[in-house]
């Protein structure tokens, strides 16, 4: 058999096999459940897959782009993904890498700067889309048109109203895929209604735990540490981060439940942040510009297993936290005043109850001023707001709402963690009212430290203290 008839049966093959395709023709190692997700891609309408962290997701809505594209003749692929840099960044750096390293040369015109990869130009062709005009989804129609979501849960629900218009073919396919971190939107509603062919995987059934039989009972006990032999996938999870995410946020908590076990979060109505908001305004952080208004939020522990951070804020973009262990309020206040100095901040909020006075009166002879807060004192919304704290929260809830302009947080794992198990209810006034520190630290096993901190850094005050401008908290500058 000549070299061009083996290409020619290569791709025969591909046209019935994804597998195939991915494994042979573009060189790629697929695992058990991703080799099944592309044949229901080949064999469904709607395949939708809700899945841990770290188990390959993007990589695999990559190859099933490409093998979609190359094995349908004039066919169309769309793919989004709640924000920009998901789209360019992560998915179609999967798909240029692919392109790259096939065993064949795979034709078309790869786009060097914009996700595009045409084969006859506009007739048949993949690309990238943003979710911020549903507009963009509207008019392809073609026999043969599969569109990619990529973190699903995170996209607006205007973009799926949009992409229904287009799958109205025999030909058309629609992949969902991600973390299952927010209820009553359309990727939820893709697991409970009839239409989707569904995947569900947790990490205990990604290869770097089957491989070993590692199980959740294996983690809480720390046996695991005795069953793992090898880690055949490296870039998968691994049950070393598991077992560290098991220690740090709890196996009931929201982010394990998601982002370990694959499940939707048990998100009842006294959750104040919804889960899929924080992950937002996380994976936001890498494009979102550092404005001309800084600021510090500091929340100070005393010795014992509590933390000292200090949040800098930089217009809507909050820098990695600076955390500390076993320091005095002398020692915090210097830490402080390094950090204001450095960066000529002079707006700063202390939580001033208990040791944070001891800050507070550092700081203020120095020359600060107004940066104490009390936040068990009574809210400026007396009415609405059941105290200081409660105003806090709500406004920096209101700020992480994605429909809004909402603010950009630091990858920080334990933020996430602190930020999504804040519970709040209606007091006996009608007003609300946000869990204790004290009951949180009760709950969770430590204290919401650098959550509180955060939203200190967006407690903006003024010479009269707090003031309020269309329901929210507003700053005079005259603190730069």
């Amino acid at each position: 058999m000549s070299k061009a008839d083996e290409i020619k049966l290569s791709f025969i093959n591909s046209l019935q096999d994804p597998e195939y395709f991915t494994q042979k023709i573009l060189n790629k190692k697929l695992w058990s459940i991703q080799s099944e997700i592309l044949k229901s891609v080949r064999d469904n309408s709607r395949t939708a897959v809700r899945s841990c962290h770290g188990i390959g997701k993007t990589f695999t809505a990559a190859m099933c782009i490409l093998w979609f594209l190359y094995t349908h003749e004039k066919s169309i692929v769309l793919s989004t993904a709640p924000t920009w840099r998901q789209v360019e960044k992560l998915i179609w750096k999967e798909i240029r890498s692919a392109y790259r390293d096939a065993v064949i040369p795979l034709g078309g015109s790869l786009a060097p700067k914009t996700p595009e990869l045409h084969l006859i130009f506009n007739e048949w062709y993949a690309a990238g889309l943003s979710t911020n005009e549903p507009d963009r989804f509207q008019g392809f129609h073609e026999e043969h048109i599969l569109c990619v979501v990529d973190e699903a849960a995170g996209v607006n629900i205007d973009i799926f109203e949009a992409v229904e218009g287009i799958l109205t073919s025999s030909g058309a396919r629609l992949l969902l895929i991600g973390n299952p971190t927010s209820i009553g939107t359309p990727f939820y509603d893709a697991f409970m209604k009839p239409g989707f062919k569904t995947f569900h995987i947790s990490a205990f059934d990604t290869p770097n735990f089957t491989h070993s039989g590692i199980t959740q009972e294996d983690i809480s006990s720390g046996a695991w540490k005795d069953k793992v032999k090898e880690i055949p996938y490296p870039k998968l999870i691994t049950p070393q981060w598991v077992a560290d995410r098991y220690i740090s946020w709890g196996e009931e908590s929201a982010p394990y439940q998601v982002r370990i076990m694959g499940n939707f979060p048990q998100q009842g109505e006294d959750t104040l942040i919804p889960l899929v908001w924080i992950e937002l305004a996380m994976e936001r952080w890498n494009d979102t510009p550092e404005g001309d208004f800084y600021k510090l939020g500091v929340d100070v522990a005393a010795y014992g297993m509590d933390k000292t951070v200090i949040a800098e804020r930089r217009g809507s973009k909050v820098m990695p936290l600076n955390v500390y262990s076993q320091k005095n309020t002398r020692e915090t206040a210097g830490l402080v005043i390094n950090i204001a100095r450095e960066n000529k901040i002079r707006n700063i909020s202390v939580d001033e109850i208990g040791v944070g006075r001891g800050v507070v009166d550092s700081l203020e002879e120095e020359g600060f001023e107004n940066v104490g807060v009390n936040v068990a004192e009574k809210s400026r919304d007396s009415e609405r707001f059941h105290n200081l704290r409660a105003e806090l929260w709500w406004n920096f809830r209101e700020k992480l709402d994605p429909e809004k302009e909402p603010i950009a947080l630091p990858p920080d794992d334990e933020l996430l963690s602190e930020l999504a198990a804040v519970k709040y209810k209606i007091d006996a006034r009608g007003a609300i009212q946000i869990e204790s520190k004290d009951d949180m630290k009760k709950r969770l096993g430590h204290s919401p430290d650098r959550a509180d901190a955060v939203v200190l850094a967006f407690a903006e005050n003024n010479h009269e203290g707090f003031a309020m401008s269309g329901g929210s908290l507003y700053v005079n500058e005259f603190f730069r």
